[in-house]
Parts: C-alpha cells; structure tokens; sequence
C-alpha cells in the first residue's frame, strides 16, 4: 500500500513550511536510507524565468527546506532542473536567479547544478523510447526528489510528480521528443517510461499556490494551501489530481500508469483530511478534450473526431515581443516570422503540444478550439 502525505500550509512562512516539509520527509521511506556523504537532486519545476508569486515554478521556500533537511542529515543537496530553452549555463543562471533558486541555495546551504553536460542512456523497459539523453546530474546521485508545482496543463491535462521528471531531458531535445511521440498516449508513456527509469525515492508537490485554466505557464494563479509527499510519484499525483477534482480519465500519464499497474488500488493517507476543505474544482485548460469516445468506435473514425476536435494555438502580435521562443522550442519546426516580425504557423501541421504556449513569457499564445468542440464541450 503506497503511503501519500497532505499537510495544510496556507503560505510561504519559513516555519510553516519547514514543519510540513520535515513531516513528509520524516514519513518517507527514502529517510530511512538516506546516508551521510550522499549526493541528492532536488528536481525542482523551473519551466522558464519567472517569479516565484507566479505560481509557474516550484516555491524556492519549499525547495530550501527540503535541502535543509538533507543537509542536517550529512546529505549534500543539489538544486536542479533543464528548463525549456537552451540547456547553458548563462540560462540556468538567469533562471535560478528569477525563480528564486539562488536565495534557496544561498539559505540552505545546498548546491546549484551548473553542469550541463548529458548523455544517450538505455531503459530495456521503456514502451516508446529505448534510448533518450538525460542530464549528468542524475545519475551522479544517490538519491532524487521530484519537487513538483501543482498545475494544469495544455498538453497533459495535469502536471505534478511525473511529468516535472521530464525536465532531466535536456534543454530543446525535449522539442525532438514531443515530434517523435506526438500522440498524447504516446508522450504520456514516454513520460511513465523517464519516471521508470530515475525512479525517483521522494515526490513532493506544492500546492500552496497552484495554476488552474491554461497552464503550465499562461493559466490563473489559484491558492489551495497544501503540500503533498508520497515514495511514489504515481500515487502522489492521484491525491494531487483528486484535490483539483481533475478526472483521471484526462490525464495520461493516470489512466496509463493504471494500465501499467504503477498503482496500488489503496493509498494510506498522513496529516490532514482534504476532503473536507470544500476545495472548488480546478478550471481545465481550453485544450483539454473531455470526449471519452467509446472503446469499441472504429480507431479511424475515433482518430479523425480527435484530429476535428483538436484545439490549436493562436498568437496574439499585440502583445508578442517577438523575443523567438515559440520559434526555438516547437517541435515541427512549422513557426516562423512575418514581415513584421511577428511569429505565423502553419495549422495544418501543428501537433497540439503547446510548447509555443507553455514557454511564451508575455501571454501573447492563447488556445483557440474549434466550434465543435466548443458545442460538445
């Protein structure tokens, strides 16, 4: 039986937080193994250059608790991630110090990862990609920390646990993977198959201040006051996707794990009971496709409803800065700029990821659906 944390934390104060990261920590099993002299990631979710009252990034008050607990256990704790974007040194540096990474680090005692060195590894037990590049650090520690943002997602539905793995890809290789896996089952596996293979001993979610609507990036801040913990990132996800009233059914890498048999059927909880918090449910992204098609429909037939019923990006010049990154990090490579300077695609050929609107850093992408699905919806 996995065993999953929630604990109440209404805001950011430095005890506060510290409390319930210790308690989770302490409810771990990962605590009982953790020995001194170990080298250990903290895998933070730092998608891009923002402030931490964003609520884009993983709170740096969470990230610097977690590597004081480490450290007074004679651990040495390393703060990382691969951002979207170039994997450089200039542009950690420039995220750590918007995020509030630096500060985390500077209080903590901990370490910033600044190697950006990576390399092809083998997973025999991967269902999409065999081999996929995957940052040095990793596998230089003993032990990792998925420390995740409670979001929603264009693509996915849902971010937390599992998919804040996917930042130990590096840099704009996480663009060839999402043109290489462009199904969202077939990306969602691919995001199961990166869990697999780093295994991490600990997952822990803040869900202090969470993004509803049209995340990662671009949604509505959202407050819920909670953080979660659990050894299994799977099961931490499912409590996470529970309090935001988030139908599994809509998230891949759920309902896939389930196929998979990643979960347990019962969860053993610690701390505080949620449902009796009257959270109100999380607004989904405009994107998200709420069709459950039967299974016994024709695979043809269900695969052109999907195509129709597909929302797409849409950019927005007024507010674009044509700062290019849409441009860099799309997969198809179907982006380019007018005569204006102004970034165009081509719709016919666009895969829905979002990447383009998960990385644009002044809301100038919004994800238009088309009338049908609107009606359905």
């Amino acid at each position: 039986m996995g065993k999953v944390c929630v604990f109440q934390c209404l805001d950011y104060e430095y005890s506060s937080v510290k409390k319930v990261i210790y308690d989770c920590l302490d409810n771990s099993a990962m605590s009982k193994k953790l020995f001194r002299g170990a080298k250990v990631l903290i895998k933070a979710n730092l998608l891009m250059k923002k402030r931490p009252e964003d609520a884009v990034t993983t709170n740096p008050m969470v990230i610097q608790t977690i590597a004081e607990y480490l450290i007074e256990r004679g651990c040495t704790a390393i703060i990382g991630d691969s951002p979207a974007g170039p994997f450089t040194v200039h542009a950690l540096r420039e995220i750590y110090r918007a995020c509030g990474m630096e500060l985390a680090a500077q209080n903590s005692g901990g370490q910033l990862n600044y190697d950006v060195g990576y390399s092809e590894v083998t997973s025999e037990g991967a269902l999409r990609l065999k081999r996929f590049d995957l940052i040095n650090i990793v596998s230089e520690c003993d032990f990792v920390i998925s420390a995740a943002k409670l979001k929603t997602h264009g693509m996915m539905t849902y971010t937390g646990a599992v998919k804040n793995l996917f930042g130990v890809i590096p840099g704009l290789t996480k663009a060839n993977y999402h043109f290489k896996l462009m199904d969202k089952d077939n990306f969602g596996h691919h995001l199961i198959d990166i869990a697999e293979y780093v295994k991490p001993d600990y997952s822990i979610i803040d869900a202090i201040d969470c993004m509803e609507g049209n995340g990662p990036s671009s949604g509505i801040k959202r407050h819920v006051g909670l953080i979660l913990g659990g050894d299994n990132p799977y099961e931490t996800d499912v409590v996470a996707a529970d309090i935001a009233s988030i139908d599994e059914r809509l998230i891949p890498t759920l309902y896939l794990a389930r196929e998979r048999n990643l979960l347990d059927q019962e969860i053993e909880f610690v701390g505080d009971d949620y449902k009796q918090m009257a959270i109100p449910p999380f607004l989904l992204p405009d994107s998200t496709e709420v069709t459950f098609l039967p299974k016994t429909m024709p695979k043809w037939w269900k695969e052109f409803l999907i195509r129709k019923l597909k929302a797409k990006p849409k950019f927005i010049h007024e507010k674009c800065i044509s700062c290019g990154h849409c441009i860099r990090n799309c997969p198809t490579k179907i982006i380019t700029m007018n005569e204006n300077n102004k970034p165009i695609m081509d719709l016919k050929k666009c895969i829905s990821c979002f990447c383009c609107h998960e990385v644009c850093p002044d809301h100038a992408i919004e994800i238009k659906k088309p009338l049908l699905s609107r009606i359905l919806k």
